[in-house]
């Protein structure tokens, strides 16, 4: 069975975390690289457990919505903020808002 990879990327204060837990780190990574590393891994098929942060995972970043579909071999999450962990807001708050109506485009 191939290792699985365990990567942070995302804004270098919540790097020091991910690296003492184990993790390969990007810091201050932006949509480029993780485009970049997200391809690697969809190419070569490698298990990963990627997490970025909230800003990252916002970005125009074109691998992050086909990892997202494919599912399963590629674990994608995310993590707010160091300095404002209220603040969290992912994908997939927007798509609960919206089956419950409260997506702000309905009267």
């Amino acid at each position: 069975m191939d290792q699985t990879r365990q990567l942070f990327l995302g804004d270098a204060s919540l790097a020091t975390g991910f690296r003492l837990a184990g993790f390969e780190v990007f810091p201050d990574a932006d949509a480029a690289q993780l485009d970049q590393l997200l391809s690697e891994l969809l190419a070569t098929r490698t298990p990963a457990f990627v997490v970025i942060d909230q800003a990252l995972a916002a970005s125009e970043s074109r691998r992050l919505e086909e990892v997202r579909r494919e599912g399963g071999r590629i674990l994608l999450t995310q993590v707010p903020p160091l300095t404002r962990p209220e603040q969290m807001h992912s994908a997939i708050d927007d798509r609960i808002q919206q089956l419950l109506g409260l997506d702000g485009d309905s009267p």
